[in-house]
């Protein structure tokens, strides 16, 4: 015989409450056992006169054991009955407003083949007639309830949740893993353990005092949730495409990433993220391929469920808890609005149940330039630029002074050395979060910073996160967050492409006192460290962020699984930013020190000058989100309507002052621009104007589901987006998807070795905003800007400015949209220990935005239009296995490959040569058929040798010149022997991560690689070939076997070749990275329980270890060509503890 129990603090939706095994015995035994369990009960539970005695209640045909958890939760009473009394009761409906508990219970009884007693807080329900409980002052006896919950590495899970099953009795595990609490004597025990990232289980333990569980991760099942638009959905029951990445706790959270998105890079199929070569900088961001010719590319960011227009690089890394990206149309649909290219939805950390904890986290680590070019050291150099120039052979006479006296003395300068620096990067985190049943909290506060390889490139970060979320009632939640952050980019870099080509006996400091010497050789090249930290240039960028996210949830009581959020997200920048040239910057070219005394620089107080810049973005979002969902029987309904609106508002003001001879000193520098000569005051920079921009979206959304087995989600959605012509400004976007978990059907369970298969398909709509606030519009220019002058007037000297239509409008520019189909399979097998999820898509994304020549009678000479196709199309796998799973060592390994290619399908519609093909766009490198960003011209044979004399006679080339195809057989070489040669994008990117876990030790690698062949991945490296060519007859160069009539290279053109118009240097750009490295060692609990210390972690970790490739220059990755002035991407070595109190 089992009995319940209920009180007023379990949880909704447990009904069945405490259950005792009670002796086999008499009438007597039964009721002195009753009352113990009463009295010790009473002695356990909270005081109930805080609670309200007026009911209020509305059910209709619902159970008595739900109406009995609805009363005791509003009476603060318990209620104790036997669960086979229950099997008798009959249906309840009730109707009461602020009636008594009294008139409540005798409402619920009514009809009941049974009746109850109160028993000090208790209802005790028994059948009619039987004698009421004899209340007796004895307890009943405890029993012990302890074990410990780890991962299945074996390392101990602190705040796991154990619940006896149906209750809230139970405990949080400690720093440990370990847990205990007491129960009653004669407690059938069935416990519930959970904990956030792991999949929950219940069980009966054979040991009351020693249970061990292992809680299997929910990255590794089909039963985690993932985040869609407005709201989230159970991956097993999912129609579209998503992928996840959980960062808390993860190996990808002790990486030094400065930014949000570099910890998905390899690990999400189809996005491929860029490299990060700059202090502070954000990398690009690409998902399933270009879909717009001319408009943004960039996924829509969510964060915490709704839209977000700020910068990424206002989000701290450290705050973050999980991505989930949505990659198809049915995924992105509900954002309609510019989801066209994906979306990527960041969750932030939350705090979990259990005692508050208080989390330090901080690394620091070192930064070096992994591949930095070799240039020519002095002897080598002297003799190339003698050969490029045809001197005599050993001729020093072009040297200047400096030079030769540096030669003499045996100095060379490396000034790649002296421009660069070994990085520092630190990062400093500490937060305190927590939850009880109401109330989650979570506070952060954090301070980065990156002195990058480059001297003068600097970044620091502050940023705070304050999060709250409160249950006030059963019906009602209110959630708000606050952030803060300051990005400080101030200062000068020095200039690598100088560093490059400067002589090697150039002079580095005009004085033994260390200050630099502006030119350091001849023709007007400056010293890469100038203005760097010499006080000749003063530099300030500073980004604040204000950030306030809310939100609020009403469940309606009268309509289960019936809710109402609404979202509020306000959004601010203020940003500072200036530049300030003092007249010390202005030396002159020459010999000797006079030219930096003070009376010289004084003469340059004309040409001093500086910018100030202050601008602003302000920012809302609203959204009204309708939701309704509930299960009947095999069936489940999820019903979603959306009504949202955003607004995007930016303001500048520039103020430019130059020449400060009159006001004699320039010692207040930016800040001192009123002083100068010539003020003004812009309210634009460039193509950089002040805007307004509001976009609303009307969706409506239905996920279906039978039997676990059969899927359906459909969305329809309406935008409205102020940036297009009046006449198109409003676009429909729908979606489709259907799923079919095969797996759960009847001829499938003989697979054993199959536990879930999943099939998808997917076709949806969305739209892409590809033009600019204004866009639509025709513009007028006036005054001086505009250029139409006229002072040929009676006024003496005084201008007078015309204005001028500038650009024709179209009020019919509207909506790129892009049509995609996804079909593929999730499946997971042996045991959840393999995991093969792939995915097959294709999308036409029409109504290209283009500038279009018009003709010039117009009075314009273009205008912007809608027209033209983009398809593109893809695979992506990923394997996922789980190798090795042990108590004390474990072995997990993800493989992840992606393909994409696009083509322009069609363009303008002209076909002006007759030929019956539409004609391509050369002016703008647009070719019908090929992917986008090909590669257009003349194809290379080799080198022309002295000997190829029908060559040269063709051609006129000189031997040691690049020999191309003659394709049109015609003299000479000429246009029509240009073809595609091939592509920028890559062939296809893998990356394959390995997670060993060995006792408390966890190493974590991932290697990753974007490939070429068949012409894709291919840029112009003609510094990699080129010994001339600089544009200066004496800059330094890299080493190279150039062509000479004794060494008759077929690769490397002659000394004195500097181009001709043709030549490209075409390399692949194809590589291997040993991306991510992270070893962690998890200190024993014991050892940290004398320090108060609940745990501790200390790990190293390195990013961009090796690259392998053929491609000459810098990181592969970012196409970085031999004296280019780009950034390196650096290599991190970072060492952290992560450390909680």
């Amino acid at each position: 015989m089992k009995l319940s129990f209920t009180n007023s603090t379990r949880s909704k939706g447990h009904e069945s409450g405490l259950q005792f095994r009670l002796w086999p015995t008499g009438k007597i035994l039964l009721i002195m056992k009753l009352t113990a369990i009463l009295l010790f009960i009473t002695c356990l539970q909270v005081s109930a006169e805080g609670y309200s005695q007026q009911i209020t209640i509305n059910v209709k045909n619902g159970s008595l054991e739900k109406v009995f958890a609805q009363l005791g939760k509003q009476s603060g009473y318990h209620f104790f009955f036997n669960q086979r009394l229950m099997k008798d009761a009959k249906k309840v409906s009730l109707q009461l407003k602020e009636a008594t508990f009294e008139e409540a219970l005798a409402a619920c009884f009514q009809g009941q083949p049974f009746n109850y007693v109160i028993v000090e807080q208790t209802v005790v329900v028994r059948k009619k007639n039987e004698p009421a409980p004899v209340v007796s002052a004895t307890p009943p006896p405890l029993i012990l309830i302890k074990g410990r919950v780890t991962s299945e590495a074996g390392e101990p899970l602190p705040g796991a949740s154990v619940r006896l099953k149906g209750s809230t009795k139970g405990a949080t595990t400690d720093a440990n893993g370990e847990f205990s609490f007491t129960l009653p004597d004669g407690t059938e025990v069935e416990l519930e353990i959970s904990m956030l990232g792991y999949k929950p289980i219940s069980l009966k333990p054979e040991s009351l005092t020693g249970i061990k569980v292992a809680l299997k991760e929910e990255s590794t099942t089909l039963e985690n949730f993932v985040v869609i638009g407005y709201g989230t959905a159970k991956r097993k029951d999912f129609t579209g495409s998503v992928s996840s990445v959980r960062m808390e706790n993860s190996p990808m959270a002790s990486l030094p990433n400065l930014n949000a998105l570099e910890s998905l890079k390899g690990n999400v199929t189809g996005l491929s993220i860029g490299a990060t070569n700059g202090a502070g900088d954000q990398p690009t961001m690409l998902l399933r391929g270009k879909n717009s010719i001319s408009g943004d590319n960039n996924p829509l960011i969510v964060l915490d469920g709704t839209v977000f227009l700020g910068s990424l690089g206002d989000i701290n890394p450290n705050d973050i808890a999980s991505f989930d990206i949505l990659k198809d149309a049915t995924s992105a649909a509900a954002y309609g609005s510019r989801s066209a290219n994906g979306v990527i939805a960041i969750t932030t950390k939350k705090g979990r149940s259990g005692k508050p904890s208080i989390s330090f986290n901080t690394s620091t680590g070192l930064q070096t330039w992994q591949r930095m070019p070799v240039m020519m050291k002095g002897e080598e150099w002297l003799s190339v630029v003698n050969a490029r120039n045809k001197y005599t052979a050993g001729s020093i006479n072009w040297l200047k002074p400096g030079e030769v006296a540096n030669r003499d003395a045996g100095k060379e300068i490396n000034w790649l050395d002296e421009s660069t620096r070994t990085g520092l990067i630190q990062s400093y985190q500490a937060s305190v979060s927590g939850a009880t049943s109401n109330v989650n909290y979570y506070l952060s506060s954090s301070f980065d910073q990156n002195k990058s390889i480059v001297q003068g490139d600097d970044f620091k970060r502050i940023s705070v996160l304050a999060k709250l979320n409160a249950n006030i009632t059963s019906w009602l939640e209110v959630g708000v967050d606050g952030g803060f952050s300051r990005r400080d980019y101030s200062g000068v870099a020095a200039n690598l492409g100088e560093a490059q080509v400067m002589s090697p006996y150039g002079v580095m400091f005009r004085d033994d006192k260390g200050n630099l010497e502006k030119y350091p050789y001849t023709q007007s090249a400056v010293n890469p460290l100038w203005g760097v930290n010499d006080g000749t240039r003063d530099n300030k960028d500073i980004r604040n962020n204000y950030r306030l996210n809310s939100h609020l949830l009403l469940k309606a009581p009268w309509v289960k699984g019936l809710t109402y959020r609404l979202n509020y997200l306000l959004n601010q920048d203020r940003n500072q930013s200036g530049d300030f040239t003092y007249e010390s910057n202005f030396i002159a070219e020459g010999e000797g020190i006079a030219r930096y005394s003070p009376a010289a620089i004084q003469g340059f107080l004309s040409r001093a000058n500086g910018v100030i810049n202050n601008n602003s973005t302000y920012s809302y979002v609203v959204d009204n989100i309708l939701n309704y969902k509930q299960d009947f029987g095999k069936h489940s309904i999820d019903a979603t309507l959306v009504a949202t609106r955003d607004y995007q508002r930016f303001e500048m003001v520039r103020g430019i002052g130059s020449d400060f001879a009159a006001n004699g000193n320039t010692a207040l520098g930016m800040y001192g621009l009123h002083k100068a000569t010539v003020q003004k005051v812009d309210l634009e920079n460039g193509d950089t104007k002040p805007y307004e921009r509001a976009n609303i979206g009307y969706l409506g959304r239905l996920s279906y589901s039978y039997n676990d087995k059969y899927f359906f989600t459909g969305s329809y959605r309406r935008d409205g987006a102020s940036v297009f012509g009046a006449n198109n400004k409003w676009a429909n976007f729908s979606a489709a998807g259907v799923a079919w978990r095969i797996s759960n059907e009847g001829f499938m369970k003989g697979i054993k070795q199959l536990n879930s298969l999943k099939l998808k398909l997917s076709w949806g709509q969305n739209g892409n905003q590809g033009i600019a606030p204004y866009g639509t519009l025709s513009t007028i220019a006036n005054s001086n800007s505009g250029g139409v002058r006229y002072q040929f007037t009676n006024t003496g000297s005084a201008i007078q400015y015309g204005l001028f239509q500038n650009a024709l409008g179209n009020s019919s520019l509207g909506w790129e949209k892009t049509a995609a189909w996804n079909a593929g399979f999730e499946s997971a097998w042996l045991d959840e220990r393999l995991f093969v999820d792939v995915d097959l898509y294709s999308s036409q994304t029409t109504d290209q935005i283009f500038t279009r020549s018009i003709p010039v009678m117009t009075g314009f000479k273009n205008m912007k239009t809608s027209m033209g196709q983009v398809d593109n199309k893809g695979i992506e796998v990923t394997v996922r296995s789980v190798n090795v799973r042990k108590s004390n060592w474990g072995w997990n390994t993800s493989l992840t490959f992606w393909k994409n290619q696009n083509r322009v399908v069609s363009l303008y519609g002209d076909d002006l040569n007759k030929d019956g093909k539409e004609d391509d766009d050369l002016a703008n490198n647009l070719f019908i058929g090929y992917p986008l960003d090909p590669i257009f011209g003349y194809e290379q044979i080799g080198i022309v040798q002295a000997d190829d004399a029908e060559y040269i006679a063709l051609t006129g080339a000189a031997p040691g010149a690049p020999k191309y195809r003659d394709i049109d057989k015609q003299p000479g070489i000429t246009a029509a022997d240009r073809k595609i040669l091939g592509n920028q994008n890559e062939n296809f990117r893998m990356s394959i991560s390995n997670n060993f876990n060995y006792k408390n030790f966890d190493l974590y690698v991932m290697v990753s690689g974007t490939f070429g062949g068949n012409g894709y991945f291919l840029r112009d490296n003609q510094a990699a070939y080129l010994t001339s060519g600089t544009a200066r007859f004496n800059d330094n160069m890299t080493s190279k076997p150039y062509w000479t009539p004794e060494n008759k290279s077929n690769v490397y053109p002659s000394a004195y070749f500097a181009g001709d118009g043709r030549f490209m240097g075409l390399q692949s750009r194809g590589f291997v990275k040993v991306q991510d490295v992270v070893l962690s060692y998890k200190v024993n609990a014991g050892l940290l329980r004398s320090l108060h210390v609940n745990a501790a972690k200390f790990f190293l970790s390195a990013k961009n270890l090796a690259t392998f490739t053929d491609w000459h220059g810098g990181d592969p990755e970012e196409g970085t060509r031999v004296r280019d002035n780009i950034f390196p991407v650096p290599s991190s070595y970072s060492f952290g503890a992560n450390i909680s109190f």
